[in-house]
This record gives structure tokens, C-alpha cells and sequence, in this order.
């Protein structure tokens, strides 16, 4: 008997872990099915001045407010939607005006069926990773289109292109130009997540397990009886 509450002990601590497991968890949004694809925006929390012209300065950042955070298990890939002189936004996130691939804030709300660059947003962009809304200028060195400015992308002296994560239209991307030595968030950008095949929640599957081990511990009883 004594074994018989040992496994139990066990299986209760590993039903709790896997209740809270997904603590750091991104929800699917509503409406999404298995198999479908989309990706994650977000406004950073941490801020940079816009000195540096090394796009990994700003992806860095993004993923550093991403830490911890997983969908389906896994780590989504983050990356900023900026540009500097040599690179546009929309070709290092990769995502072009003829995308179908919809996109999400981390609290399920959509901002675009795919195309960030038709100038109408259907949400902002004004979450951030934690759910928080998060409402300011932002670096992106781009044009509406997610082209680079030519005069004042990321990295060049003077006084870099802005957005406003506020706003639906044009401003989210492009809104002003702001003091290279300002510290301000990015927009961060997942890569194509796909949504999981359904499996059962952690509580379910202790119920049913725990129910398991109770029809084993009355089998192990009459069997000793």
C-alpha cells in the first residue's frame, strides 16, 4: 500500500507541473484550427537608442522581451520590423504584400489578414509579449510600404523614422522622425507558427490518470485480501 501512495505522490506532483507548465505560454488565437498558420506581433518593452545599423541589435532585443515565452511547446523565432540602409523591413521579416499568412497580437486580437503594408490595420500593434497595452513611439527606419527610408532608416546619423503603435494606419510604421540618441521600443515579429492538433488539458489528463491508478489500487487491495 505503501508503494501504491508513493506512485500516486508522484503522478499528483507531475499533474501539477504540467498545470503549470504553461505559465509562459502564448494562447491560440480564437477562430484558428489546427493545422492553420499565422504569426505573433508585439511591441518590446525594452528600449534601444537607433545608432546601431546591425539589424541583430534590434532582433536581439525582441527576443530578450520573448524570453520564457513559448507557443505549442516550442520557441517562437522573433525578429524587429525595422530597417537599416541595406535592408528592408519587409524582407527581413519576411513578409511581402501579397502574404495570407494572418497576424496576432499575444492576446488573440488580429491586426492584419497577412499584408502589414496596405495602410489599415485591423487592431494596433500596441501589445505587448506580457498582454499589456503598450502605446508609444517606436522605431522602424521604414516607410509605409516596409521599405527602407533612404534618408533616414536605422543606424544613420541624424534623426531616424518612427511609428506609433497606437495607431491603425499609416502612423503605426511611419508616423515621425525622432533623435537617433532617443530610447525607444520596436515591433517584434514571430516566424509562421502553426497551430498544434488539440490534446487533452493537463487537467483532464489527470483525472483520468489518477481515476486509473484508483481502479489499480482496488485491484492491489483484493488482490491482497
Amino acid at each position: 500500500m505503501k508503494k501504491l501512495l508513493s506512485v500516486l505522490s508522484v503522478f499528483a506532483l507531475a499533474a501539477i507541473a504540467a498545470g503549470t507548465a504553461s505559465a509562459g505560454s502564448i494562447s491560440t488565437p480564437t477562430g484558428l484550427n489546427p493545422g492553420d498558420q499565422f504569426r505573433f506581433v508585439f511591441v518590446t518593452a525594452n528600449t534601444s537608442d537607433a545608432t546601431s545599423s546591425d539589424l541583430s541589435t534590434y532582433d536581439n532585443i525582441v527576443s530578450s522581451d520573448a524570453t520564457g515565452y513559448t507557443y505549442g511547446g516550442i520557441s517562437p523565432i522573433w525578429k524587429a520590423i525595422v530597417s537599416n540602409s541595406i535592408t528592408d523591413a519587409r524582407d527581413h521579416i519576411g513578409l511581402l504584400s501579397t502574404s495570407v499568412v494572418p497576424l496576432y497580437t499575444v492576446n488573440g486580437a488580429k491586426v492584419s489578414g497577412g499584408n502589414l503594408w496596405s495602410g489599415v490595420l485591423l487592431s494596433p500593434m500596441n501589445v505587448s509579449i506580457s498582454g499589456q497595452t503598450a502605446t508609444f513611439k517606436v522605431w522602424t527606419g521604414s516607410n509605409t510600404d516596409g521599405t527602407k527610408d533612404s534618408a533616414s532608416p536605422l543606424g544613420t546619423p541624424g534623426a531616424p523614422v518612427s511609428g506609433y503603435s497606437g495607431s491603425m494606419q499609416h502612423p503605426w510604421i511611419r508616423n515621425s522622425y525622432e533623435s537617433i540618441t532617443n530610447e525607444l521600443p520596436v515591433y517584434g515579429i514571430s516566424d509562421v507558427l502553426t497551430v498544434p492538433a488539440a490534446v487533452p488539458e493537463p487537467s483532464t489528463v489527470m483525472l483520468v490518470g489518477l481515476g486509473g491508478l484508483a481502479a489499480l489500487g482496488y485491484s492491489f487491495k483484493r488482490k491482497r485480501a
